[in-house]
């Protein structure tokens, strides 16, 4: 494959802020986040870390009471003004974290070839569609198409379309720029799903959907890359009283920070998502501080179960 020598430089800028350090430190840079996400200062002189993020969750709490993990995080990452994923590009060397297909491209070209080859495992059909969920810069789905046009004779009588599900505006654009040169074209069509849609570099279609459902059914590879840590999930802890969700409030002591708090009673999601399988006797041993997160995988395969020619 050809290679890509520009990326082979963000490993070294990577590691060599002192990777030890990064290692040894892991513990405090959590305890940065979890103060950041929290809390905007206690003392008088800290009043202007107050975020504008802080300032709407603490305005909404007061509005509505506390709020779920979930909603916490549906607000915190992808509120339409000020959600983190919403308006700027976070990944890189100059972002807060790296993916591996920004490290290298043998990351994509592997799946690649392993998508080629599960292709000709069920038969070659005509069609396929290869979707990924949360594509980031694009990168990942690139790789993997630079391997479809390097084994073009194979695939020459498939009819091969790309559909991206991303929500934020910034990174579709970074996607766009990656996947066709910047030579893309918004959907006027207000009914439709697709709110855009461009041409790759090699000639395959590419649609970007807001949502997961509204990509069409067919034979599809489903590609997911550091997604799923990114969902937002219910959070519970089993009491004396059964199980309670773990909401977020204000603490009272300090009117500009935020605490974990319990449910006084059951909520709409312990009443969705804790089954039966969780009262087991064996359960009831457990020590009582036991927390239990509603995985979103529950969300991935609630989707897929009536769906058939679906390869993850």
């Amino acid at each position: 494959m050809a290679r890509l020598p520009a990326r082979r430089t963000l490993l070294a800028a990577v590691l060599g802020v002192s990777w030890q350090q990064r290692l040894l430190g892991h513990h405090d840079v959590a305890a940065a986040w979890r103060r950041r996400c929290f809390s905007a200062g206690s003392k008088a002189e800290d009043s202007s870390r107050v975020t504008p993020m802080l300032k709407h969750l603490v305005f909404k709490i007061k509005s509505t009471g506390p709020i779920t993990v979930a909603e916490y995080m549906r607000e915190v990452l992808t509120n339409p003004v000020k959600g983190y994923y919403i308006h700027h590009d976070m990944l890189g060397e100059r972002g807060d974290f790296v993916t591996s297909p920004e490290i290298s491209q043998i990351f994509g070209e592997l799946i690649g070839i392993w998508y080629v080859s599960e292709w000709m495992a069920t038969g070659k059909p005509k069609t396929l569609q290869l979707v990924e969920l949360g594509p980031g810069r694009g990168t990942l789905t690139d790789d993997i198409l630079r391997v479809f046009n390097q084994l073009g004779s194979l695939l020459n009588k498939c009819d091969i379309s790309i559909h991206l599900v991303e929500v934020s505006p910034k990174l579709s654009e970074i996607q766009a720029l990656t996947l066709t040169g910047g030579k893309i074209q918004p959907e006027l069509d207000v009914t439709s799903p697709v709110y855009m849609k461009g041409i790759s570099k090699a000639g395959i279609p590419i649609f970007w959907y807001r949502e997961l459902q509204d990509v069409p059914q067919g034979t599809s590879f489903y590609l997911a890359h550091e997604f799923f840590d990114a969902l937002p999930i219910h959070k519970f802890q089993r009491t004396e009283k059964g199980w309670r969700e773990v909401l977020i409030d204000i603490d009272p002591e300090a009117p500009d920070q935020l605490r974990f708090v319990l449910a006084p009673s059951a909520t709409p999601a312990t009443e969705n998502f804790i089954q039966v399988r969780l009262c087991l006797p064996e359960l009831h041993q457990i020590s009582t501080a036991l927390l239990f997160q509603a995985s979103c995988y529950y969300w991935l395969f609630s989707y897929f179960c009536d769906f058939q020619n679906i390869f993850i």
